[in-house]
This record gives structure tokens, sequence and C-alpha cells, in this order.
């Protein structure tokens, strides 16, 4: 079944490295964890993150939490106790080594793991955790979304001869693996139909606000605005908080009002923006950015015209069907585990019901706006 509240994508637990946990910070008291990795800042991966009983056990453990640099800036900006920074330690682009004590009680060894960080394409800071011990190879995709022809680029997957490296488990994002999402336009031909609007309305002086389904995800899109048509993302002291902090990996945003037409919608709302930017215009056109409700087709364009003053663009920040089955079928893993769905490869899933009955646009508010 989809997701149909805010909850955990994924369990945690990395079966094949005891005490090692991903995404999951819950459920603290029922487990022993070693060490935690965080692939992204999406609130469905940070579940439990923030808790008094996750500060208490790695306080008292002494262990770590490992995430990026531009993750620890996010995690930074949200917390309102400072204390868990102290237990979060970074990790950049390429491998490290990590020790996890052992737990004698358990009979659980100290364990080296080699953990290669990995671009993941879904959203700022996020990465695919490549885990590996002398006794296995794992690999945590967390979301993500990579073109079937562009894995061959990415050097951390592939072994010294440039051949794919031999995966023993892969625990895949299968947010898409629906039958009814086989397969999704390329980013650029959704970002050329948002361009194409955006220009009719700098012809006419509309306003242009832009709704995203995530809070990150989507500053691939603002910085390709501003590089082709000169125009910055207006965003609120919210998000500019953030966004100033890396003002250096997203150009294409700015607080000032003045500066532009364009701003970043913070709410479903198609006519009335009063609250999400100072400066009124007699018109808005809405543009949504969104991937839940483009069903399948093979030939369908990246953008609907829903009304004179609304536009949807299909813009995917995961892999569709066809992609998920791609990068598996590349890597040939000895296992899959797919979350939040089960990975499903020669039958796959078709859920015509949720469809039928109006469920999906529910469905896209609880588990894509964090």
């Amino acid at each position: 079944m989809f997701q149909r509240s805010l909850r955990s994508s994924f369990q945690g637990k990395i079966e094949e490295i005891p005490g090692l946990h991903v995404d999951n910070f819950e459920y603290v008291e029922s487990t022993t964890p070693r060490a935690y990795f965080l692939s992204h800042c999406h609130s469905d991966h940070m579940q439990g993150l923030h808790s008094p009983s996750l500060l208490k056990y790695i306080k008292e453990k002494n262990i770590f939490i490992y995430t990026t640099e531009l993750s620890v800036a996010i995690i930074k900006d949200n917390t309102k106790d400072d204390t868990i920074l102290d237990y979060i330690k970074v990790l950049k682009l390429g491998s490290t080594l990590v020790t996890l004590d052992g737990i004698p009680e358990e009979n659980i060894d100290e364990t080296y793991v080699t953990v290669t960080l990995v671009p993941a394409g879904h959203c700022v800071g996020a990465v695919m955790f490549l885990f590996q011990t002398i006794n296995t190879t794992v690999l945590f995709t967390g979301d993500f979304r990579i073109n079937e022809r562009d894995i061959y680029k990415y050097a951390g997957l592939h072994d010294v001869a440039e051949k794919p490296i031999k995966i023993n488990t892969m625990y895949i994002d299968t947010t898409f693996i629906d039958l009814l999402y086989e397969n999704f336009p390329k980013r650029s031909q959704s970002i050329d139909a948002i361009l194409k609007e955006i220009e009719r309305c700098l012809s006419t002086g509309s306003g242009v606000a832009l709704h995203t389904s995530a809070k990150y995800g989507y500053e691939y899109v603002f910085n390709k605005i501003y590089e082709k048509l000169g125009r910055k993302v207006y965003v609120n002291e919210d998000r500019w908080r953030f966004y100033r902090k890396i003002s250096h990996l997203v150009p294409g945003v700015t607080n000032n009002n003045n500066e532009t037409i364009i701003h970043l919608c913070t709410k479903r709302d198609e006519k009335n923006h009063s609250t999400c930017i100072p400066r009124n215009y007699p018109q808005f056109l809405y543009i949504h950015l969104s991937a839940m409700k483009w069903i399948n087709s093979n030939t369908f364009k990246p953008i609907q015209r829903m009304s004179p003053t609304r536009v949807d663009v299909c813009f995917a920040t995961h892999c569709s069907r066809s992609e998920i089955l791609g990068f598996v079928n590349y890597f040939k893993p000895d296992r899959v585990i797919g979350f939040p769905n089960q990975y499903i490869e020669e039958k796959g899933v078709k859920r015509k019901s949720l469809r039928e009955e109006g469920k999906l646009e529910s469905m896209i508010v609880k588990k894509f706006c964090s």
C-alpha cells in the first residue's frame, strides 16, 4: 500500500550489518543501534530525529549520526535543541571508514564499514550510501532519481575497471514502482515547459506562483529559471534563512520581492498570494510541480493546462518504474528490498481503485509535503 500518513518510509535496520540504521530514528528502546545515517532531510526519512529518547540514547552510548554537510545545515536550521548537533558527523562524497563498536552481550564484534556517498539526484544534500564490510556490500539508495543512461557516470558505484560493483543487497526507493508510473519525462523537458510559461508572463506583467510538493528538492528548477531567464524566485523568510547559507549552490532564489515576478507559493491556493509575497500583481499564473498525479504514458507532455491561470507540470524527483527496474538490472544485486513499497519486478502492481476513489491527491499532501 502507498503510505497514507507522514511516517517513516524505511524501517531503519540494515539487516546485513547489525546495529547500522538509516533514515529512521524511532524505537531506540527496542533496538541496539551502533550508528545512524541520514540520506536527506525530508520528514519521512527523519522520524524520531528530534525525540528525547534518541538524544538520551546517543548520549549514553556515545554513538553518532552520519550525513552530509548540507543536511546538517538543514537540521541546524530546524532544530530547537542544538545538543543533537554534537552527535552528528559530516561525511563528504567519496569513501570514509567508520568503526562500529562491538556489543559483547549480543555477541556482535567490532565492525569496520567503508561508507561511500553517491549523489542521489533527489533534493539538496541527498545521497545514496554504499556500505562495504569484509562480508557484504549493501547499497541504500535513499530517495533518488537517476536516468538509466547516466548510471555509468557514477564512479562510486563502479570498480577500478569501471565495471558495476557487485552488490549483495540493494535497498531501493520504490515510491513509484506502481504500474501507473512506468515513465516520467526527463527533468530537462519539464524545465523547458516551465520556462515557456514564465516567458509568457514576463511579456504580460503577470506574477508567477510556483507550488512544489516538498520543502526541498526543487533547487535545480530555481537555478535553471535564473540561468535561462535571468529571474530569481522569491522565497519567504523561513526558506531564505536556510538558502542564504548556501547561496553559492542556490543562486536562483532571493528574499527581495522587488527583484522578481516569481515566488515560491507556500499554500495550495491558486488565487490569494498575499501571504506568499508582499508585492501584489493584478494576475498570477499558478504552476504546480508534482509527479503523483501523472498517470502512465509513453507520450504524454510534461505540462497540463488546468485553467487560464493554472498549469500543472510533471517534475519527478523519484525514479519512475522503468528507471527503478533499469537501475536494478544494471547492478543485478543478489537481493532487493524496496521501500516504502514492495519491490515487484515482473508483474508489478496496479492500484486502480485508489485513482478511481480520488485518493491520489490527498496522498500527495501526506507523502510529499514535508
